[in-house]
């Protein structure tokens, strides 16, 4: 191998290291966001999707959309590490999904590992821009863990451009 070569595998396997001590050596998967859990109120949370929007925006000016989404000790929000919010927007219909990412636990076999089960929830503010006149519908996907197992959920609002 030439020194060239050297030089760059040993680089590599440092940048591979160094990221790896920046996250503790974990593990993790992105996943959809909860948008509805606990439909009895048994958690003590409203039951259903919890969604806030306004009956009526200015063409061109962006509606601020809050979206209630779930989560627990392993999921992430923070959108430097996933938990991003998905829009895209085509004439008057808006589709928003919201993502969050799971901590799997550390890469190592022999780290004995377990997540706090503790029960939090986040709102997340998406604005969205139309730019037509006319009802405009904004539809929502994300997980309902209000079955076993849980399931793929749209919700759909209508709201006024004018």
């Amino acid at each position: 191998m030439d020194k060239g070569r050297t030089w760059f595998a040993l680089a590599l396997l440092m940048a591979v290291a160094a990221s790896a001590a920046c996250d503790g050596g974990r593990r993790y998967r992105d996943q959809m966001a909860v948008i509805a859990v606990g439909s009895d109120g048994s958690l003590g949370f409203e039951a259903g999707v919890q969604v806030s929007l306004p009956d009526t925006i200015a063409v061109g000016r962006a509606a601020l959309i809050k979206i209630r989404t779930y989560g627990g000790g392993c999921l992430i929000r923070d959108p430097q590490r996933g938990g991003k919010t998905f829009v895209n927007v085509k004439g008057r219909e808006a589709v928003i999904v919201p993502w969050d990412r799971i901590d799997l636990g550390p890469t190592s076999p022999t780290v004995n590992w377990n997540c706090t089960d503790v029960l939090t929830y986040w709102t997340r503010e998406v604005p969205v821009v139309f730019h037509e006149r006319g009802t405009a519908t904004v539809t929502i996907r994300g997980i309902s863990n209000d079955t076993y197992p849980s399931k793929l959920i749209e919700v759909v609002f209508r709201l006024e451009v004018v």
